[in-house]
C-alpha cells in the first residue's frame, strides 16, 4: 500500500478505504492531501468513494452510530469553546444528564475524547460525521452563538477564559436543578460539586491552577474582599439566565489546600411554589387547606435543615395571599424575595433579633406574620401573644417530629395554657427524592427487610435505574413526607394538662394525623420512591408502626395513654372505638395485583412487530383493539398468569419473557384499585397466532402502528416503556432483574 504523506491526519482510515477501493485509488487519494488535509477529504473530492459508503464503513469498524442530525444545543456549544471544537475538529450536539453527545469524523482520536470530557466534566459520546459536514456545521454554530450572554458578568477580572469558566460552572449547576455548587480545593485540583435533591454530585475536576482566579472572580461577582483570603466571607451576587434573574448567595471559607466557595443558588422559578406541587397525597392535602382556613393562631413547620420548610411556608403565604392580607415575615436570611409581602431581614449587630423585630411588626397592624425560626423564650412568647390577639403566625422549629415541636415550646417556658388555646395546627416535614418516571422499574426482590414489618408481603414497590432524564441517578425532584396535626379539642386539653409527646402522638393518631414513617410508605406504595430511600431519609419507625397489631391492643395502647392526660373521659372509649373501625371499614379501598398485560414481540430483520387483537363483539369493549390482557387466577403468580393468557388467546410459545412495568387502574364496580403487571414477551417463528375466542381477528404491526391502534393509553405508555429497555434485543445492564426466563 503506498506511504501516505506525513501531512495525513487520518492514517488510521487507510484500511477501512480497502474494503471500498482498490490499492492504485487509494495511492491517488493520498498523493493529492494537501496541507493539513486529510485522505478522507481527499478521497471524496476526487470522487473515489461516497461519503455515505465510507461512513458505513466506519460504523461498521468502530460499532459506533452515524450522527443523523448535526444540530447543535445552545447547551453543548456553552460547553465546548469554538477553539476546542475546532482543534480537535468535533461539533458539540447534545447534553444528556451526565454526558456530552458530539459528532466526529475521527473515532480513534483518545486525546479529543479525554481533554473534552476532563473539560466538560462529563462523559463523551461519539457518533460519525463527515470532516467536511463538520467544518460546514462548525462556521455556522458558532457565528450564531458569538453574540449570545448568557450570564450576567458583574465585574472584570482581566482574565476572560476564567470569566467564561466561571459563567459555565454556574450555568452548569442551574441546568442541572442544583441548589447548590461547591468548589472544593484538593491536591490533584478544584473539584466541583453540586447538591441535586438534597444529595452531593462531583461533575468536574478543574486544574488546580485555575484555584485562585476562579475564587477572586467569584468574589468580585459577591463584592467581598479579593485580598483577604484568611477570613470566612459571605456576599450575593446575580446573574442572568434565559432572560430570568438568579440570585446567589456566596459563602467562603479558607481550607487546608486554599478558600472553599459554596453558591446557593436561589431560583425563584424553583422556589415560590404552590402547594399543589409540593408531593402531597390525598390524605394529606386536605388537611393542609383545613390550616391555611384558619384565619388566626400559631401554625409550627417543623424539620431539620433542609427539610423544605421555607418552600412550604413560602407555597402557604402564596395560597392565602389571594386574599388581600397584610403579611410581613421576619427572616435569618431573606432568601426569595416575594411580591407583595414585606420581608424583614435580622441583622443581630444592629440590634434586630427576632424579637425585637416582631415587636416592632405587630404595631403594623399585621394579619398573617410569619416568623423564619423561633430560636429563645423571648421570640416564642410574643408569637404565642400575636396568636391569640387575632393574628395568623406561621413559625418555623428544628424538631423531629410534631408532637416533640410541643414539648419544645414548653421546654422554652412557654405557658401550657397559652400554648394550647394559640396552637392551631403542626407540619412536620422531611424531602425525599422521587423515582424518575423514564426508568423505574419494579423491585423483583420486593421492598428492603427492614420496611417489610411495615407492608403486605406481596405488595409492588418500585426501584430505580438510571437514565439521561435522571442523569443516570434513578431519581428527579422531591417530595414531602408529612406529619400533619390540625388542632381539636382534645389535643387542647392535653397539651394544657402538660400531656408528654408520647400520649400526645396516640391523640392526633386519634385524630386522623399520619406519622412521618406512614407518609413515606403511602408513597412507596404509590411508586413514587423507593424503599432505600425512605431508610436513607427516616428512622426507623416504633413497634408499634412495624408490628402487625390487633385492634383490641391498639385501642389499648390509645386507652392507657389517654388516661395519662388529665380531662379524658375513658366512658367514650367504646364509642370511639366503634365509630373509628367504622369510618375504617367504610372509606377502605383494595388495591390488588389483579391483571396481566403482555406485549407479544416478533424481533424480526427488519424491526420489531407487536402482535395486536381486536375484541369480539359478545364481549366487554367490543371491537376495540388491545394486547394480550387477562386475570391472574388465584394461587398464581403474575408470571405464570402472563404465559397462560398468551397460550390460551394466540397459542404461541414464549422464548423469553420480561416483567416491564406495573400500571393501576380503578374499577369502581368492584371498589378497587387493580395493578396490571405488564411483561414482554418474545416469539420465535414460525409466529402463527391462534385466537381464542375473545378476539375476532389479530395483526402484526410495528411499534408506531400498535401504539396509534391501542385504545387505552396506558397501553401505549407501557409500549413505550418496552421499548426504552429493550430496544438493543435484551435489557443491557438490567437484564438480570428485568427478565423472567
Amino acid at each position: 500500500m503506498p506511504a501516505t504523506p506525513a501531512t495525513a491526519t487520518d492514517e488510521w482510515i487507510l484500511p477501512i478505504l480497502g474494503e471500498l477501493i482498490s490499492a492504485d485509488e487509494i495511492g491517488t487519494a493520498t498523493e493529492f492531501v494537501g496541507p493539513d488535509s486529510s485522505i478522507w477529504s481527499s478521497a471524496i473530492r476526487l470522487n473515489l468513494v461516497s461519503d455515505d459508503d465510507l461512513l458505513a464503513a466506519i460504523s461498521r469498524r468502530t460499532r459506533l452510530p452515524i450522527a443523523t442530525s448535526l444540530e447543535a444545543t445552545p447547551e453543548a456549544t456553552r460547553l465546548v469553546p469554538e477553539r476546542v471544537a475546532r482543534k480537535y475538529h468535533v461539533l458539540p450536539l447534545a447534553v444528556n444528564g451526565s454526558s456530552l453527545e458530539i459528532a466526529t469524523s475521527n473515532p480513534y482520536d483518545m486525546d479529543c475524547e479525554r481533554t473534552v470530557a476532563f473539560m466538560c466534566g462529563r462523559s463523551v459520546l461519539m457518533s460519525l460525521a463527515s470532516p467536511m459536514m463538520i467544518a460546514e456545521r462548525l462556521g455556522a454554530v458558532y457565528a450564531a452563538t458569538q453574540n449570545t450572554l448568557v450570564i450576567n458578568r458583574t465585574g472584570q477580572l482581566g482574565s476572560e477564559p476564567v470569566v467564561r469558566l466561571v459563567d459555565r460552572v454556574v450555568a452548569s449547576g442551574i441546568e442541572a436543578r442544583a441548589s447548590d455548587i461547591h468548589l472544593e480545593p484538593e491536591e490533584d485540583g478544584i473539584a466541583v460539586r453540586h447538591r441535586i435533591d438534597g444529595m452531593l454530585r462531583k461533575v468536574m475536576l478543574l486544574p488546580k491552577a485555575v484555584g485562585v482566579p476562579l475564587v477572586s472572580r467569584i468574589k468580585i461577582m459577591a463584592k467581598l474582599d479579593i485580598a483577604d483570603r484568611l477570613r470566612p466571607q459571605g456576599g450575593h451576587a446575580s446573574v442572568t439566565i434565559d432572560g430570568s434573574r438568579i440570585d446567589l448567595r456566596v459563602s467562603t471559607l479558607p481550607a487546608a489546600h486554599g478558600e472553599k466557595v459554596v453558591i446557593r443558588i436561589l431560583d425563584m422559578r424553583a422556589a415560590i411554589r404552590s402547594l399543589d406541587s409540593l408531593g402531597l397525597d390525598a390524605v394529606d392535602a386536605p388537611r393542609m387547606k383545613r390550616l391555611l382556613e384558619i384565619r388566626e393562631g400559631l401554625i409550627l413547620v417543623t424539620g431539620p435543615t433542609g427539610s423544605g420548610k421555607t418552600t412550604t411556608l413560602y407555597a402557604a403565604l402564596r395560597q392565602i395571599q389571594q386574599k388581600g392580607l397584610n403579611i410581613i415575615t421576619v427572616e435569618d436570611p431573606v432568601e426569595y424575595r416575594i411580591p407583595g409581602i414585606v420581608q424583614v431581614q435580622i441583622n443581630d449587630k444592629a440590634g434586630l433579633s427576632f424579637a425585637s423585630a416582631l415587636r416592632s411588626i405587630l404595631r403594623q397592624d399585621p394579619d398573617v406574620v410569619l416568623i423564619g425560626e423561633i430560636r429563645d423564650r423571648e421570640t416564642a412568647a410574643i408569637a404565642i401573644q400575636a396568636a391569640l390577639t387575632g393574628h395568623l403566625v406561621f413559625a418555623t422549629l428544628h424538631t423531629n417530629d410534631a408532637c416533640s415541636s410541643i414539648t419544645r415550646l414548653t421546654d422554652l417556658g412557654v405557658d401550657s395554657a397559652k400554648l394550647a388555646a394559640g396552637l392551631k395546627g403542626i407540619v412536620a416535614q422531611r424531602l425525599i427524592r422521587a423515582l424518575c418516571t423514564h426508568c423505574r422499574i419494579v423491585a423483583n426482590s420486593g421492598a428492603p427487610e427492614q420496611l417489610r414489618p411495615s407492608i403486605a408481603e406481596d405488595v409492588l414497590v418500585y426501584t430505580p435505574v438510571g437514565c439521561d432524564a435522571c442523569s443516570m441517578t434513578g431519581y428527579r425532584g422531591r417530595l414531602a413526607v408529612t406529619e400533619i396535626v390540625v388542632g381539636d379539642v382534645e389535643l387542647e386539653r392535653a397539651i394544657a394538662s402538660g400531656a408528654s409527646a408520647d400520649v400526645l402522638a396516640v391523640i392526633v393518631r386519634r385524630g386522623g394525623s399520619r406519622s412521618l414513617w406512614a407518609s413515606a410508605i403511602a408513597h412507596l406504595l404509590a411508586g413514587e420512591t423507593s424503599g432505600d430511600e425512605l431508610l436513607r431519609v427516616l428512622e426507623q419507625a416504633p413497634p408499634s408502626e412495624t408490628t402487625p397489631v390487633s385492634r383490641p391492643d391498639l385501642w389499648d395502647l390509645f386507652d392507657n395513654a389517654a388516661r395519662a392526660a388529665e380531662g379524658y373521659d375513658s366512658s367514650h372509649a367504646e364509642r370511639d372505638r366503634e365509630s373509628m373501625i367504622t369510618k375504617e371499614l367504610a372509606s377502605a379501598t383494595a388495591v390488588v395485583a389483579g391483571v396481566v398485560d403482555v406485549y407479544i414481540i416478533r424481533p424480526l430483520p427488519g424491526g420489531w412487530k407487536i402482535l395486536v387483537a381486536q375484541r369480539s363483539l359478545q364481549t366487554r369493549c367490543p371491537g376495540a383493539w388491545e394486547t394480550i390482557h387477562g386475570r391472574i387466577e388465584e394461587g398464581e403468580r403474575p408470571e405464570q398468569a402472563a404465559v397462560r393468557e398468551v397460550r390460551e388467546e394466540t397459542g404461541l410459545s414464549i422464548s423469553r419473557l420480561y416483567n416491564v412495568t406495573v400500571q393501576p387502574f380503578y374499577l369502581h364496580m368492584f371498589s378497587s384499585v387493580q395493578l396490571a403487571i405488564v411483561f414482554a414477551a418474545f416469539v420465535d417463528e414460525p409466529a402463527d397466532a391462534t385466537l381464542g375466542i375473545e378476539h375476532q381477528r389479530c395483526e402484526w404491526l410495528s411499534h408506531e402502528e400498535a401504539s396509534a391502534r391501542f385504545v387505552w393509553p396506558r397501553e401505549r405508555e407501557a409500549l413505550a416503556h418496552i421499548r426504552q429497555l429493550l430496544s438493543g434485543g435484551d435489557a443491557g445492564p438490567v437484564e438480570d432483574v428485568l427478565r423472567v426466563f
